[in-house]
């Protein structure tokens, strides 16, 4: 089992060589890691569990080491952009009313280390946020605040400030499972020219918006099998395929996408994946030769054909895990369970995955963000 040391300050500065840290991308973006993943290493992870954010640095031979444990109320989502750590308060109330929050937190070039700069309210009856994602030019988040029913629009000013909300952008609709009575956003993110993309499992609905000067705009719609419950999304590299992880019914599905106007295009395939639950993860290869899912038992292998189609291969079984993330490198998948980080090994020819390795035992951890280091320059994934 691998497990964390310590790293003094003094060494974590010679292992980085004073390299500032610079967020070019963030989120679940995929094309841009994909182009220099040859030259892309990870290290630096941030581990959102119940109650604080974990910092790590990665060593040579892959072991997470600890720098930092900062309080953090249930941070169930994160991303990085330009310098800055932005995570989404997955909580009912904040400031004595019934509201999640966001938080932003400014990360030191030298260790890694958060510092908080601010945290802001959702609006109001906005409880529970799901996930955030940052706009490619760093200036605006949205969140999808699974339990008010609604995205929220935030700024960010020069010096990576949440501003307050600018725009609340209400769902409506439901669908014939138990917990579909109202809308719930579960997924949120940007595609590569800077529209956004949402999941809506109460509603059962894939949706492109756009965002405009703090304002967001329904540029097109997609009704997905009812009951389904679309969780989680990813884009391939070339931003033109879109598969979509659906918790409810345990599936998972594929969509062509046309990123110059906007439109999710009609279903090419869906596939049964696993169990049935309340979340669903999903993780791209950055060949975008592989995409691995998870509905709360077992992590699912898939190749994806030449024609998109996906194809099953052996996964892992007995890791339930709730959020899944492959290095920019393809090497391996990084997978949270209820009580630990998971390492799998990605075979280079079949990109079959090996048994999972325990790099660090942490209670409930919720989400990750991981910055990696090219020549001269960090990036974010």
């Amino acid at each position: 089992m691998k497990q964390p040391i310590g790293l003094d300050r003094r060494r974590f500065v010679q292992m980085v060589g004073g390299t500032s840290l610079l967020g070019a991308v963030a989120g679940r973006f995929r094309w841009a890691p994909s182009r220099g993943a040859a030259t892309l290493a990870a290290k630096l992870v941030y581990i959102g569990a119940e109650d604080e954010i974990h910092v790590y640095s990665i060593a040579a031979d892959g072991r997470f080491l600890k720098q930092q444990a900062i309080a953090s109320a249930h941070p169930v989502a994160m991303a990085i952009s330009r310098g800055n750590l932005f995570v989404a308060n997955g909580v009912s109330e904040y400031g004595s009313l019934p509201r999640g929050s966001v938080q932003a937190y400014a990360i030191d070039g030298a260790t890694g280390h958060l510092a908080l700069k601010n945290r802001v309210p959702l609006s109001l009856s906005g409880i529970l946020p799901r996930d955030l994602a940052i706009a490619p030019d760093g200036r605006s988040v949205v969140v999808a605040v699974h339990g008010g029913g609604a995205y929220n629009a935030l700024s960010v000013d020069e010096e990576g400030r949440l501003g307050r909300v600018s725009w609340i952008l209400k769902e409506t609709g439901s669908g014939p499972h138990a917990w579909q009575a109202c809308a719930h956003p579960a997924a949120v993110m940007f595609d590569p020219v800077g529209r956004v993309l949402t999941a809506d499992q109460g509603s059962d609905q894939l949706s492109v918006l756009s965002i405009s000067h703090g304002e967001l705009t329904v540029v097109g719609r997609c009704e997905v099998t009812a009951g389904s419950g679309p969780s989680s999304m990813v884009l391939d590299p070339n931003g033109k395929r879109l598969y979509v992880a659906h918790a409810l019914n345990g599936s998972v599905s594929s969509f062509g996408y046309d990123p110059t106007v906007g439109r999710i295009l009609d279903r090419k395939q869906a596939v049964s994946a696993s169990v049935a639950g309340e979340m669903a993860a999903l993780a791209m290869h950055p060949s975008g030769e592989m995409l691995y899912s998870s509905h709360g038992d077992g992590i699912q292998a898939w190749k994806i054909a030449a024609n998109s189609a996906l194809e099953g291969l052996p996964g892992v079984e007995g890791v339930r895990a709730n959020k899944l993330h492959v290095t920019a490198d393809g090497k391996s998948l990084l997978a949270l369970s209820s009580d630990a980080v998971l390492q799998m090994n990605i075979d280079r020819a079949t990109h079959v995955l090996a048994a999972p390795v325990n790099l660090v035992s942490l209670s409930k951890p919720l989400s990750i963000a991981v910055w990696y280091q090219k020549p001269g320059v960090f990036t974010s994934n």
